[in-house]
């Protein structure tokens, strides 16, 4: 983490001390952040695939849709 204004270091050998040492988790929290966008990328292709294969297939059974169903039945009897 880096210091605020009014907790920075005053030398300039302090100062460099404390950004070597802050180098290591900077680094960690980047190959974190790479490695979680590489499994959000993952899933989502995975998803991908798998609502592709999913929509495939049922095209090719050919059933109908629900909608058609629908168009099917007779109006109400509104004679009042």
């Amino acid at each position: 983490m880096f210091p605020s204004v009014n907790n920075r270091p005053a030398n300039p050998a302090s100062r460099a001390d404390f950004y070597q040492r802050a180098w290591p988790s900077i680094v960690r929290i980047i190959i974190l952040e790479i490695l979680l966008l590489l499994a959000l990328s993952g899933a989502l292709v995975f998803y991908l695939n798998w609502s592709s294969e999913a929509a495939v297939s049922e095209f090719m059974t050919g059933e109908s849709h629900p909608l058609q169903g629908v168009k099917a039945h007779l109006p109400c009897d509104r004679s009042t």
